[in-house]
This record gives C-alpha cells, sequence and structure tokens, in this order.
C-alpha cells in the first residue's frame, strides 16, 4: 500500500472494536460480529470510515495472543470487505508483534497499529530498531505509527521522519504530550507522507492540514453522528463540524474520562452504552469492571442529552 492508497483507504471515522465478552468472561463473537454489522450498515464503509480491531478499545491487555487472532478473525469476516480493518500489534514482547503483524498480513487486513515498546520506557533507537524489525518481518502489510506518549516515550518529530523512511510505514495515529503547536507541526509536516488520525480530539484542525481521519468511541454507539460529522469535514464546512464535535464527542469524551478514574481500560463505557441502547455489551475481564447502577444511570442522562436514542 503507498501513501495515495493508504489516502483513500484509511480515511474518515476510525472506529475501535470492543472486544466483547460473555458472563463467564469467555469471548462472544457473535456479539462482535453483530456489533461490527450494525455500524458497517450504517455507513462506516472504505472512504467513509476504518475498523481498528484488538487494539486497546478492543481490551487486548486481557486477551491471549490466539484470543486476539481469534477476534481479529470474527470483526475482518464481518466487515466483508465492506470496511478496512487495521489490526493491533502492540505487545511487550517484540515476538508477539511480529506474530501477530504476520497473522493479519495473511488474513485480510489493511494495516496493522503498533507503537514503541513500554513497561521499559523507550529511547529513540529502541523505538527504531523495533519498527525495522516489525517492517522487516512482513512483506505487504501497510504500518500505522501509534503514538503512545503516556507509556513513557513521546516521539519527536525527528523521530516520526526516521519511521518515515520505512516503505510500509504510511499511516500515523498522531497525538503528543508535547503540546497543540507539536500536534499540528506534526500534521503539516507529514500530511504528504502519512495518512494522519487523529487521536488528540482535535479532530477539525486535523483535517484542515490535510489528516484523513480520527478516533472515535462514539461512533461505535451512534455512528450515523460521527458520519455526519465526517461529511461536514470532508464538505470543508469546520464551523458545523465543531459544533457538531462539541453537542455530542465532547460531553461523551468527559464521561469516559471521568470513569477511567474509576476503572481503566476503554471498554466498560461502551459495553454499558450499548446495552442501554438494546445492543451487546457485556462484562469486562479483571482488572476492570461493569458500570454501577448509579453510572449507568449518569451514563443515560449523557446519552439522551447528545441525542442517542436509548431503548432502556
Amino acid at each position: 500500500m503507498d501513501i495515495v492508497e493508504a489516502k483513500k483507504l484509511l480515511r474518515g471515522p476510525m472506529i475501535p472494536v470492543i472486544t466483547n465478552f460473555h458472563e463467564d468472561l469467555s469471548i462472544d463473537h457473535d456479539a462482535i460480529r453483530q456489533n461490527v454489522r450494525y455500524v458497517v450498515e450504517r455507513g462506516v464503509r472504505r472512504g467513509s470510515g476504518v475498523l481498528l480491531g484488538v487494539g486497546a478499545g478492543g481490551d487486548f491487555p486481557m486477551l491471549t495472543l490466539d484470543e486476539r487472532k481469534q477476534v481479529a478473525k470474527s470483526i475482518i469476516a464481518a466487515a466483508d470487505d465492506e470496511t478496512p480493518v487495521v489490526i493491533g500489534a502492540q505487545d511487550t514482547n517484540p515476538q508477539a508483534m511480529i506474530e501477530m503483524a504476520r497473522w493479519a498480513e495473511d488474513n485480510g487486513a489493511c494495516a496493522i497499529q503498533f507503537g514503541p515498546g513500554y513497561y521499559y520506557a523507550s529511547s529513540d533507537d529502541d523505538c527504531q530498531r523495533l519498527f525495522e524489525a516489525v517492517h522487516n518481518a512482513t512483506s505487504t502489510i501497510a504500518i500505522m505509527i501509534y503514538n503512545t506518549f503516556w507509556e513513557g516515550y513521546d516521539m519527536s518529530l525527528t523521530q516520526l521522519g526516521r519511521l518515515a523512511e520505512l516503505p510500509r510505514c504510511v499511516a500515523l495515529k498522531w497525538s503528543t504530550d508535547r503540546g497543540a503547536g507539536v500536534y499540528l507541526r506534526g500534521v503539516t509536516r507529514f500530511a504528504d507522507r502519512f495518512a494522519v488520525v487523529d487521536n488528540q480530539g482535535l479532530h477539525v484542525m486535523n483535517h484542515m492540514l490535510g489528516g484523513t481521519g480520527y478516533i472515535t468511541h462514539l461512533a461505535t454507539i451512534w455512528p450515523e453522528h460521527d458520519l455526519a460529522v465526517w461529511n461536514l469535514l470532508e464538505a470543508g464546512q469546520y464551523r458545523e463540524a465543531q459544533t457538531k464535535i462539541t453537542a455530542a464527542n465532547w460531553p461523551w469524551s468527559d464521561f469516559r474520562a471521568k470513569m477511567w478514574s474509576r476503572t481503566g481500560a476503554e471498554s466498560p463505557v461502551v459495553c454499558a452504552a450499548l446495552e442501554l441502547c438494546g445492543r451487546p455489551g457485556g462484562p469486562s475481564r479483571l482488572p476492570t469492571r461493569r458500570l454501577d447502577e448509579e453510572e449507568r444511570r449518569e451514563l443515560r442522562e449523557v446519552l439522551v442529552r447528545i441525542g442517542v436514542h436509548v431503548s432502556k
């Protein structure tokens, strides 16, 4: 995949697909497929959306490597070649990253996502060696660079430039702890080299500067909203797009941030919201937990206020 194809394929709202569990905490593949089909059938398709499987939003740290492959297989099958699927290959073990990357390459994913190593804070050279190892161990899969600055290493623009020399590094999931100025300079500098996907909450500025999409968990619940935002961005109606983001995405993000101080991971709020809308949600594996009844009532109020149809 070259940069031209990457910009066409990795375009629109990028939705982290949650991993649904049964009550016994085994994987609920039927629920995963049902939730994927829900967003695909409502317009999250090639050119207007991307699915991100078994990333942090899919609880990959709570899955074995074999489980990650099984979940990824269900997502790819449910997408049915209508929506591009990026597979998370992040791990603390480079050999596991390579194994996941090779699996994704052989099983229909359009790209993989991973960032620098973590637990041990990365150096620039550690980061470079890791990306080169995964790149050299694969042959066709596109790579989306993921700057996971909260894990102790925040990529500089110079380091991103080094990674840009790897031919199949064609996308960047971009956020930084260095401030909005560095974020914006990063989009501007690399918009011609990467499909730049916003992970900073600056969807409008990202698009204005040449980015190709943004991360959104809200689209799992309400794909019509984020598709409407995307259409406004593509039409250059930036004020109108920001108005919709401010009214819906921000309150949703505020509630999720509040919950992160109580239980980690990204799926508990999404699962609860799905259940409130009458769709499959389910429990969370340790160490995270389900929302309690008071939290669910507060979430319901948020959803109703921003315009989501809540069924119960």
